[in-house]
């Protein structure tokens, strides 16, 4: 079973792991270079919910993807970036596209009005995803730069959002209880 949910704080441990298991080549595109477990233990550590989000992809019950959206810690942040992370086995199965819709609904549902996400020059598989969502893009000292814009909220957006976390919560339950529901209907930008 998949699911898609924003995590919490008792998640982080959940996160740290996920980033662990990522192979060398997913953990240097992730973090545009080679990070430590000490450093990505370190890294989750200082996660602040006040600056960050943090939207899952599960499968059978395990954090297999997930998308960091940081963004200004101020009641309306203007802008935010993205950070992209899907285990080797999951690659290629959508999971980046539907992280990508589902984190933009979060901040267009928060008034941010640009997403930027920054890769290096060659993690094509993130260019080809954020170009998917009509992004402007700019190459700088091997990394490009991809600026997402953001449309405004409306109530498709909101709905949006209350359902993919019901949903998400819902069938997270369920899947811990052993139950099974449906993967969630993917959010619309």
């Amino acid at each position: 079973m998949a699911v898609y949910r924003r995590l919490n704080s008792a998640d982080i441990s959940l996160y740290r792991d996920h980033l662990l298991r990522l192979d060398e080549d997913s953990r240097y595109a992730r973090f545009s270079g080679f990070l430590s477990d000490a450093s990505i233990a370190s890294h989750c550590a200082g996660l602040d919910g006040r600056d960050t989000m943090i939207l899952g992809y599960f499968s059978e019950g395990q954090l297999r993807g997930a998308s960091e959206i940081r963004y200004e810690a101020r009641l309306f942040p203007s802008s935010a970036e993205l950070a992209f992370s899907v285990e080797r086995p999951f690659q290629g199965s959508r999971v980046g596209t539907g992280l990508m819709k589902r984190a933009l609904v979060l901040l267009r549902n928060r008034g941010v009005r640009q997403a930027q996400v920054v890769c290096l020059l060659t993690n094509h598989r993130m260019q080809k995803l954020a170009l998917k969502f009509r992004s402007d893009a700019r190459a700088s000292r091997g990394e490009v730069f991809l600026t997402v814009t953001v449309p405004p909220l409306d109530a498709a957006s909101l709905m949006s959002e209350w359902q993919e976390g019901y949903l998400g919560w819902l069938a997270s339950g369920l899947d811990f209880a052993g139950g099974w529901i449906p993967e969630s209907s993917p959010a619309r930008p």
